[in-house]
């Protein structure tokens, strides 16, 4: 329906697998940056090539951070929206209703 808001289980989790792969992805790269060395670059290069190392490092680890962030965000959203879907059942048999 157009302005409405449908929630999809299905696409929730499709989602929450993307981030958490995106976040182990980030998490990898990290560690590559952490372990790579500027040894083998002329000594006028090591500082730049380190601080370079340094910030993508750095930059990675963040979005590791973000992307383990959104995947709890979406987990815990589902999680909600069940519960609300449950309770609303049993208020609707309570009632006399019957809910689906």
């Amino acid at each position: 329906m157009s302005g409405m808001f449908y929630y999809d289980p299905m696409n929730a989790g499709q989602l929450v697998d993307r981030w958490t792969t995106q976040a182990s992805q980030m998490r990898s790269a990290t560690k590559q940056l952490a372990d790579a060395s500027t040894r083998g670059l002329p000594e006028s290069a090591t500082g730049a090539a380190q601080t370079f190392l340094n910030m993508w490092e750095s930059t990675a680890r963040e979005a590791s951070v973000a992307a383990d962030v959104y995947a709890d965000e979406l987990r815990s959203t589902g999680v909600s929206y069940k519960d609300l879907d449950a309770e609303i059942a049993r208020r609707m048999q309570g009632l006399g209703g019957t809910a689906r």
